[in-house]
């Protein structure tokens, strides 16, 4: 957009250079006032809408300017940095999760430390610690000077080490409730590609103390694994207690099936009886009607 008005702006230059120049040839040598032709450049700007659009752009240009100023503030206060980490974990965590399994900022039971999150699962605590250790990173990607830069090197190296022993010692636990891992969250992907890049040594030997180290895309791999997981227990849950329910209801029916053999068998009893009962009633039937025909006969 920029390139577009600039271009407009020298070709409508260029063209009135040379009609100068045309009627210059034609009238002979013209005198022209700079001021006046300096003023029909800036009118012709102004109808056209150039200076507006100009204006706009420069506007813009400062306000992106302002923006990435306070970012760059953002990342240089510890503070900061750590509230946009916990930030950004807190919404991958509820993008990813039920919420009933997710706990920001909450004290563990037995530990009684603080994660910036911990997910609960059936095999223990998962604890999250979010930590973003940029300033000797950035220090050592921005200088210019070996020496330096190796200095910087060591020391981001060396606080990376310090993060992977706190989250250890202190969210690794599984006696008390924990798994036996726990997620380092770095929520910048340059400095977890340099970590896996250039210190994968330390990476390596993190995980083998339990201590995973992740980015906002690997977290996201890793909560959706055990996310599966999470359902898979949920629907073995439910498949326990239907089957526990299939249980009371077997016996239910036991318990039907005992009473009705007995109410059956006293059915059958009484038709059995039901029986007998009309046969002597037919036999005496029979009878009387014997008797009553000899009387019959008698009386004639």
């Amino acid at each position: 957009m920029v390139e577009l008005l600039v271009s407009l702006a020298l070709l409508l230059i260029f063209i009135v250079i040379l009609l100068l120049m045309r009627f210059s040839s034609k009238l002979g040598k013209i005198s022209v006032d700079q001021d006046k032709l300096k003023g029909a450049v800036a009118t012709c700007w102004k109808e056209l809408g150039i200076d507006q659009d100009i204006g706009a752009i420069k506007e813009r240009a400062n306000d992106i300017q302002r923006a990435t100023q306070n970012l760059e503030n953002l990342f240089k206060v510890t503070r900061g940095r750590a509230e946009y980490g916990e930030f950004q974990l807190e919404q991958i965590l509820k993008d990813l999760l039920p919420s009933k399994y997710i706990h920001i900022r909450e004290k563990l039971p037995k530990i009684g430390k603080i994660p910036d999150a911990h997910i609960t699962t059936p095999k223990g605590i998962v604890c999250i610690d979010s930590k973003f250790p940029l300033d000797k990173y950035r220090k050592m990607t921005e200088t210019k000077d070996n020496t330096q830069r190796e200095a910087f090197a060591t020391n981001f190296r060396n606080d990376v080490k310090g993060h992977i022993e706190k989250i250890k010692t202190d969210y690794v636990k599984p006696q008390e409730g924990t798994t036996n891992f726990a997620f380092g969250f770095i929520p910048s992907e340059a400095v977890y590609q340099y970590l896996t890049e250039c210190e994968m040594t330390l990476v390596a030997d993190a995980a083998k103390q339990g201590v995973l180290l992740v980015s906002p895309a690997t977290l996201a791999i890793n909560l959706n694994l055990l996310t599966v997981g999470l359902q898979a227990m949920e629907i073995s849950e439910k498949a326990e207690q239907i089957q526990k329910n299939l249980g009371k209801l077997s016996t239910s029916l036991k318990d039907v099936e005992k009473e009705w053999n007995t109410l059956y068998d006293h059915i059958k009893k009484a038709y059995n009886k039901a029986g007998d009962v009309d046969q002597k009633q037919t036999h005496l039937k029979n009878i009387f009607e014997q008797i009553t025909q000899i009387e019959e006969q008698s009386e004639k």
